[in-house]
């Protein structure tokens, strides 16, 4: 026999995980939308160099963009943290909008050396490399990765930021290869 209650409740549920699924891709879609329709930057005014965090700058730079008028990119990590073994990536970029795509060509990377305990007074990192050597990685097959989006830009008399993600970067220079020291 037909069992009304039973009826009720399958119906019930097939019909609240459909709501749920079709709400998850609104949800979904409308984010893609309000990410497409953030301000983007132009060609020209991305080339330079971006430090992450400051406008300021020191001895050594902080984590860091290049972006070169011929859509090349090198990006530096802190050169501080010793025992990082990736501290640069170089390749291509490209940009859509507010998203910019990356196609990463090589890797410059730390290896060997001993791990030892930071000099007191002169080494900012609790543990280093004693004796590392540097390699460069060149990827035999590069492919363009998920784009990163330019979540605002904010251009002053004192300062150029922009949000890549969740990360401000600041403009130093319009010369990629140019570190000012400020």
């Amino acid at each position: 026999m037909f069992n009304g209650n039973g009826y009720m409740k399958k119906f019930s549920i097939v019909f609240l995980l459909v709501t749920i699924l079709f709400s998850i891709k609104v949800v979904a879609q409308t984010t893609s939308k309000s990410l497409l329709s953030q301000p983007g930057i132009s060609q020209a005014d991305i080339v330079g160099r971006w430090q992450i965090n400051s406008p300021h700058t020191g001895d050594n730079p902080l984590e860091n963009f290049q972006f070169f008028k011929n859509g090349t990119f090198i990006y530096n990590y802190e050169t501080e943290d010793d025992t990082r073994n990736i501290f640069q990536l170089k390749g291509k970029y490209r940009m859509e909008k507010n998203r910019l795509f990356f196609t990463v060509t090589s890797r410059k990377e730390r290896t060997g050396g001993g791990l030892e305990t930071g000099a007191l007074g002169t080494d900012e990192f609790l543990f280093v490399f004693d004796n590392d050597s540097t390699r460069v990685v060149h990827y035999k097959k590069p492919k363009e990765l998920d784009p990163l989006f330019i979540l605002d830009v904010k251009k002053t008399t004192e300062f150029f930021k922009i949000k890549i993600n969740n990360r401000t970067y600041y403009k130093l220079s319009s010369d990629p290869d140019q570190y000012p020291e400020k």
